[in-house]
């Protein structure tokens, strides 16, 4: 899974523009946490849409099957990116096939993948006894005039959940960071100067969070305060900065080394601030 670069986000802004409408369609009936992500996989963008919650309990046991189904887009352009035009139906697409599943078994859908002028909705199910043959139903009855994709695999361990649909470390790194600037860019912050950075952190002794601290002392931070908090599993928390322009590749360059740091002392990362200017 390859980290969307700022570079590769200017080169499709367009198709992100298009991928970001696909991405806010329906998705209800599950304890949800959706979010998404942009990337290039091989030479074009692509596009996952992924219900974080499920990280939690995976694989749950209890749906060992996944089906992968979705139609192919009749129009899109040379990066295989859906026109506006096919939004509504692909959105159908996801509504009808949720409901055509759920009158065969139980099940939980765990994602999108939009890519190469198709979008796979991705379904883990309790069993698949007429899985098929629902989708097919649906398909001929509603979408006759689309190409359609039905793949049903035994994937108990949800691996095509955990190592694809998921974000990778440098990609949940990616989305955070991402999160917070855009948050200062609706807010009016025009980002062009350089301000205090505070980061955060805790840990589940002070002998840890003092062997992080020597780190930081080395690194260019400057602690501000080492607060504690009243929590069982991170009772000694450090507040550190630093000052730096506010951009998504230099916020990666930053939490990226610092979570792997904070992680070999068996702390928590708990992201960063900057006030706005």
């Amino acid at each position: 899974m390859l980290l969307p670069s700022t570079k590769t986000f200017s080169a499709v802004n367009c198709a992100a523009t298009i991928i970001m409408l696909l991405l806010n369609g329906s998705t209800s009936a599950q304890v949800e946490n959706w979010d998404a992500y942009l990337s290039r996989y091989g030479t074009k963008p692509g596009s996952v849409l992924v219900d974080m919650n499920l990280y939690n309990t995976a694989p749950d046991k209890r749906y060992p099957y996944l089906v992968i189904t979705g139609p192919q887009a009749n129009s899109c352009d040379k990066n295989g990116i859906p026109d506006k035009s096919e939004i509504p139906v692909l959105e159908e697409v996801l509504d009808a096939t949720t409901v055509f599943l759920s009158g065969t078994t139980t099940r939980v859908l765990a994602g999108t993948f939009t890519y190469n002028c198709e979008r796979l909705n991705y379904y883990y199910l309790k069993d698949t006894a007429g899985a098929r043959n629902a989708i097919l139903r649906m398909y001929n009855r509603n979408f006759k005039d689309y190409k359609f994709v039905i793949n049903i695999k035994h994937d108990p361990q949800w691996r095509n959940y955990l190592t694809f649909l998921y974000p990778d470390d440098a990609t949940l790194n990616w989305m955070e960071n991402n999160k917070k600037i855009t948050q200062l860019l609706q807010a009016g912050d025009g980002l062009k100067d350089r301000r205090e950075i505070t980061f955060a952190a805790c840990f589940t002794s002070d002998t840890a969070r003092v062997a992080f601290s020597s780190y930081l002392a080395g690194s260019g931070y400057t602690t501000l305060k080492t607060p504690n908090i009243k929590n069982d599993k991170t009772a000694c928390c450090i507040l550190f900065s630093r000052n730096t322009i506010v951009n998504i590749d230099t916020l990666n360059s930053y939490s990226a080394p610092l979570k792997a740091e904070i992680a070999k002392h068996n702390g928590i990362y708990n992201g960063w601030e900057a006030v706005k200017k």
